[in-house]
């Protein structure tokens, strides 16, 4: 599906941008991050990919010491990650040359070539957060041999040209170069000019991502369970964040369950609620919760229904309750003393004037709206124009991106409080289950 979505893509790309194939210099795919795809020797699939969202491999992931994963990777011992998707498949008799992240996979049906970036291989909790490179001992502790997984290199090095069939596969000439590439959660970010600590990232797609930009690693040790991760950024830098729950694919889900027609009337429903949504709790855990602790079986629940309830409770409960799902997050990172001056909304989900505002009432924090929401493909120009070498680097090819154009002032939160404090008390129930 990936590869037949390529071809019309750039096609439609290239008429609305006026261009022809032979005028692209360069080109980087940015992706989700966390699936896993092995292939055989000539970089064919061998199985469906596990996506993101995708958390059977409980087990596999106790195959190293939580712990120790923390120190060494900087990230929680979770299911959602690929080197227990690796184990999982092999436990399953999928043995395979290379397993790979999905940039990776579509890189090395481009190109011939097997790489990744530092970025995206900080999230596979196979690599030493110190070196940004694969470490030895959590190879060795999930069976895992470094010819199994892509070579890493740099986001913006040429990991090769567009062979016959990537061409093929593009519409774009052979020899056209492709960039390394990364993951989503550092392309958007990146895509809408963060390349400097300062402001909160919250990305709302399909998941959620909340995060914040250090100049040096920072390990979340407020509690025995982290919340959050410390992951390489492609300028150098590091993402602290949470690498997202079911967010917008929520609202999705709710829009459905509630027989609405689209996203605009979850809204609408939505405003016309008090804050606390009449006592409705809503624990976003629709694919397993992932704040404030993370934990596979647990799954949402909307909590204090009650007959006097109607659907303008439940619509505007399931905002809030993602809203709350942020706070948790901004919270933590405010704690480990990172820097928090306001919140950047990117994704489909900053659409939304009505979230957007809840938001900002939640969190206390002012909250800003890109100039264009879907930076993620931006993020990946960019790439593509430091490989391509039309630019030096990713800080000079940032400074193109537009200022954020909407602000939401943070309003009255007491009511919001009091339902946050609901919400925390829920998830500490459920978290016990």
């Amino acid at each position: 599906m990936w590869e037949d979505a390529l071809a019309p893509a750039i096609a439609g790309a290239l008429a609305a941008a006026g261009v022809r194939p032979e005028d692209v210099g360069g080109i980087a795919i940015a992706g989700q991050l966390d699936g896993c795809i092995p292939v055989d020797a000539n970089g064919a699939p061998l199985h469906p990919a596990l996506i993101w969202q995708d958390r059977r491999a409980v087990a596999q992931a106790a195959r190293a010491e939580a712990r120790t994963v923390f120190v060494i990777a900087g990230q929680v011992a979770d299911a959602s990650h690929m080197a227990p998707k690796i184990c999982w498949l092999r436990d399953h008799g999928i043995m395979a040359a290379k397993f790979h992240q999905p940039v990776s996979y579509l890189v090395q049906r481009l190109t011939g070539e097997a790489v990744i970036d530092p970025a995206l291989a900080s999230t596979s909790m196979l690599t030493e957060l110190s070196t940004a490179r694969w470490a030895p001992a959590l190879l060795e502790a999930f069976g895992i041999t470094p010819e199994e997984l892509p070579e890493i290199r740099p986001t913006c090095a040429v990991a090769g040209v567009l062979t016959a069939d990537g061409a093929r596969l593009t519409g774009l000439r052979a020899g056209t170069r492709v960039a390394v590439g990364t993951g989503d959660d550092f392309a958007n970010p990146l895509g809408a000019g963060v390349v400097a600590p300062g402001s909160i990232v919250c990305a709302i797609g399909t998941a959620e991502v909340v995060g914040t930009l250090s100049m040096t690693p920072v390990l979340d040790r407020i509690t025995a369970e982290p919340m959050v991760e410390t992951h390489v950024y492609p300028t150098g830098a590091f993402f602290i964040e949470h690498p997202g729950w079911l967010s917008g694919g929520a609202v999705r889900w709710a829009v459905q369950m509630l027989g609405l027609p689209d996203d605009a009337a979850l809204d609408a429903l939505a405003a016309t609620a008090p804050a606390g949504a009449g006592g409705i709790t809503f624990l976003p855990a629709l694919a397993g919760a992932m704040t404030p602790v993370w934990r596979p079986a647990v799954r949402g629940t909307f909590h204090g229904l009650s007959a006097a309830h109607d659907q303008s409770h439940l619509a505007r409960a399931v905002l809030e309750g993602l809203a709350f799902a942020s706070r948790d997050v901004a919270d933590r990172l405010v704690a480990l003393g990172l820097p928090a001056r306001d919140v950047l909304l990117l994704g489909g989900g900053a659409r939304s004037r009505v979230w957007s505002q809840l938001r900002a009432d939640t969190l206390g924090l002012v909250h800003r709206v890109a100039a264009n929401t879907d930076t993620c493909p931006i993020g990946a120009a960019m790439i593509a124009a430091v490989a391509a070498g039309l630019v030096p680097d990713l800080v000079t090819a940032a400074a193109f991106a537009p200022p954020a154009t909407e602000t939401f002032t943070p309003g009255p939160r007491d009511a919001l409080d009091e339902a946050y404090r609901r919400y925390q008390v829920l998830g500490a129930h459920l978290a016990m289950l």
